[in-house]
């Protein structure tokens, strides 16, 4: 079955920042600041081949391998991206929340 491209869209880089960021402080203007900063970095800092996959993992809940298929590309590939992008929000992350 072939699903159709998933853009990432205002939508869909909140519910990302969200699912990424939903620790730490109860202020709700520290929480909104980290939101904007994480929506920056999504789209400044991530490959387009790194959101597709984050997108895909988790926001439509698809398994790597069935990335991998889609996207064609080596499960190890997809899993390396997902990490690759991750460890790029949580070091943006990690800046502001000092």
């Amino acid at each position: 079955m072939r699903r159709e491209r998933v853009f990432l869209t205002d939508d869909n880089e909140t519910l990302i920042s969200y699912y990424l960021y939903n620790h730490g402080t109860d202020n709700r203007s520290d929480r909104e600041r980290m939101r904007k900063i994480l929506l920056r970095a999504i789209r400044h800092e991530l490959t387009d081949r790194q959101r597709d996959c984050m997108v895909k993992y988790y926001l439509e809940g698809m398994q790597m391998k069935e990335i991998a298929v889609e996207l064609k590309l080596s499960r190890s590939t997809v899993s390396r991206h997902i990490s690759a992008a991750t460890r790029k929000l949580r070091k943006v992350a990690s800046y502001y929340e000092r």
